[in-house]
């Protein structure tokens, strides 16, 4: 009763109007008060319980094509490694896929994405088969700066996102390789999705030994070159990193440059001589 009220408003005045922008941070509070438990929503046809103040993050179609692949590959009993995990929106469809067996690691250094990542974890009662691990993914471990906005799935190692540029925060966090962390935990993935807003290139370079050993490892990464610069990453590097791992970019989303465009690709294992 209270959303359908909010939204007959919302659209009647406008969702910019100085009334529903005055009233915004109340509601927003009184959702919170009344789903306790979370709020029942669904990603995909499937239902979840979100943190209503976050549930703008979690479309209720999202990314439609590239989760119907997934849907199709992703089976009980996978490992899913879902870097750059943000609020939770395919944790939450990985876990699901692979249940009840499958397990996710989801990689998400930004702490204000993070606390909003592990409430939905427990809202949804997968904290057995969920492990989050607070740090960034590149090319090489150590320590690197994020430039974070709260929750926000823009914000970007090194260099501030402008879209976000006048709300965000320097914070060191940790990096590591995905070859180190695999070696450390002992748990090599099936799965392994990527987006993290420009260093794709480099977190494949962190996980050489996976890709070259793990055959039939499921790769998809969200692709965005126009800041591939930011971290120290153009076309030509890319491409013949991919050359080197004999991996072909599928498109998943109907790009017509699988390497020119921001969108998701699948990285298709070569067969080998």
């Amino acid at each position: 009763m209270l959303q359908s009220t909010a939204r007959i408003i919302s659209e009647t005045l406008g969702r910019e109007s100085w009334l529903v922008r005055a009233t915004r941070p109340a509601y927003e509070s009184a959702l919170g008060w009344i789903y306790k438990e979370g709020l029942p929503w669904k990603i995909n046809e499937i239902e979840y319980r979100l943190d209503p103040r976050h549930r703008h993050r979690l479309g209720r179609e999202y990314d439609p094509s590239v989760a119907d692949f997934l849907r199709s590959r992703v089976r009980d009993g996978a490992v899913c490694f879902d870097v750059g995990a943000n609020v939770g929106v395919y944790v939450l469809q990985l876990a699901y896929w692979s249940q009840p067996s499958g397990r996710v690691v989801a990689f998400e250094p930004n702490p204000g994405a993070r606390e909003v990542l592990e409430r939905h974890v427990k809202l949804n009662d997968i904290a057995k088969r969920v492990t989050i691990v607070p740090s960034a993914v590149g090319c090489s471990s150590g320590k690197a700066t994020l430039y974070a906005a709260d929750a926000d799935g823009m914000s970007r190692l090194n260099v501030p996102n402008s879209s976000i540029a006048d709300r965000v925060r320097p914070i060191e966090v940790a990096l590591l390789r995905i070859d180190d962390y695999v070696k450390q935990s002992g748990h090599a993935p099936d799965v392994l999705m990527v987006d993290i807003e420009g260093f794709e290139i480099a977190a494949l370079a962190g996980a050489r030994r996976l890709i070259q050993c793990k055959r039939d490892l499921l790769i998809v990464v969200e692709m965005h070159p126009d800041v591939w610069l930011s971290a120290d990453t153009n076309r030509r590097q890319a491409e013949n990193l991919l050359d080197e791992l004999q991996l072909t970019p599928v498109p998943s989303q109907g790009q017509t440059d699988a390497l020119g465009d921001h969108a998701t690709v699948h990285l298709k294992q070569r067969e080998r001589a």
